[in-house]
């Protein structure tokens, strides 16, 4: 047996056990829990308006879930990982995400399946795009949900010294520290709105304000706003004007801003060139596999061919990993 052939029934294997396992999901019977974090979220939602019709009434009869069984499984295999599944929740909180973390594991488990399952069909079985497939369907989704958490980081930044501007303004107009942060739930942008309403609620049900501000800066990964809120704690414990400090630190972290744009634009030449010749030998590998799949046919049946793959990949890996850090500076 050729390495082709490995490569093909190594992804017909995998498409079935995929298969499979969504038919299992299925087949299980409905078994409804309501978890401490989903009633919060519900109550959240609720005090801020933006509940549904379904939400508003969960103290009702519940609406009717089509994949309830399958959500039950999902939820019993992550009981058995709770690593895994504090994982994927924080992740899935940190990119804004409605989803619990069962579901993303649906999700993910269909998209392996769809994805490799077209790609088996529409390549008549070439073993290049079957295990391209494979990989694509498993670590496709983790790309896409760290993407979002890693544009949803930015967009907090950014919004974050015009945010504390509003705080200090309304501290110097005779407000508390908790009516200002009330103040930029109603005025503010997203995702400042969202994760302070948060905060909101989990004073109302009995934390301290500054550990509920650092649960924000956990969720969200800025390191500008844990600063923010060590500044708070440490204003707290020793006094002063908190409306001064908070202008301080908006008007670093707009130069600091500033200075990552400077960076940025210095550095992308450095960061383009990484991008094409790390992207440039596997995109052109691809197009030989579907226009002239004989003439690299070699380096998947010989030996030889195995060695030569595995040679050019960490050269490029190391390549691609010493480019990347060269040009990337912290601010």
């Amino acid at each position: 047996m050729t390495g082709a052939d490995l490569v093909l029934y190594g992804g017909l294997a995998a498409l079935g056990l995929g298969l499979l396992g969504v038919l299992v999901v299925l087949a299980v019977p409905r078994s409804e829990q309501v978890s401490p974090a989903e009633r919060v979220g519900a109550y959240t939602a609720r005090t801020s308006g933006l509940a549904t019709a379904s939400e508003a009434g969960a103290e009702g009869a519940p609406a009717p879930d089509r994949f309830a069984s399958s959500k039950a499984t999902a939820q019993r295999v992550l009981e058995g990982r709770p690593g895994l599944e504090a994982r994927i929740s924080a992740r899935l909180e940190a990119a804004g995400s409605s989803l619990k973390a069962h579901e993303w594991l649906l999700v993910h488990a269909g998209v392996f399946v769809g994805t490799t399952l077209l790609v088996l069909l529409l390549s008549g079985g070439n073993p290049l795009l079957v295990l391209l497939a494979l990989v694509l369907g498993v670590a496709g989704p983790w790309v896409v949900l760290g993407l979002k958490v890693s544009r949803r980081r930015k967009k907090f930044d950014t919004a974050l010294p015009d945010t504390l501007q509003l705080i200090s303004g309304s501290l110097s107009a005779g407000l508390s520290l908790m009516q200002s942060v009330d103040t930029i739930v109603r005025e503010g942008v997203e995702p400042m709105v969202s994760e302070f309403r948060r905060a909101i609620v989990e004073t109302r049900l009995g934390v301290d304000l500054e550990d509920a501000l650092d649960g924000v800066a956990q969720r969200v990964g800025s390191k500008d706003f844990g600063w923010v809120v060590m500044a708070v704690r440490i204003q707290r414990e020793v006094g002063g004007n908190l409306a001064e400090l908070l202008d301080t630190v908006a008007a670093t972290m707009r130069e600091r801003q500033y200075l990552r744009r400077q960076v940025a634009s210095l550095s992308a030449e450095g960061r383009l060139s990484a991008y094409v010749l790390g992207g440039l030998p596997p995109v052109f590998l691809l197009y030989l596999a579907v226009t002239n799949y004989d003439y690299i046919e070699p380096l998947f049946t010989d030996p030889r061919g195995w060695i030569m793959l595995g040679v050019a990949t960490l050269l490029l890996v190391v390549g691609f990993f010493w480019m990347t850090k060269m040009v990337k500076m912290e601010v």
